[in-house]
């Protein structure tokens, strides 16, 4: 539940996440029957990663895999931030 307000408190704050979350719910649910999936990238989301931090420090989204070349991201809960997309 406090993902799911998490998330609708910063789409209201901030409307133009809502591209970033639907771009990273895309990405997820395409990769669901790969297992070596390591998250996405902030190019698949199409937003600088220095905004990706708001979205972790707002507990949405995690670090999943660091490395000298990149850094793989994941929505701490994606049903979440699914129905607070569908609300706004």
């Amino acid at each position: 539940m406090q993902d799911y307000n998490n998330t609708v408190q910063l789409l209201a704050q901030k409307p133009e996440y809502l591209k970033t979350l639907q771009l990273a719910v895309q990405k997820e649910e395409e990769n669901l029957p790969n297992k070596q999936y390591l998250g996405w990238q902030w190019f698949d989301v199409e937003t600088h990663p220095a905004k990706l931090m708001r979205l972790i420090t707002s507990s949405i989204v995690k670090v999943n895999f660091k490395s000298n070349n990149s850094t793989n991201y994941l929505l701490k809960n994606r049903e979440s931030v699914k129905r607070a997309i569908k609300r706004s």
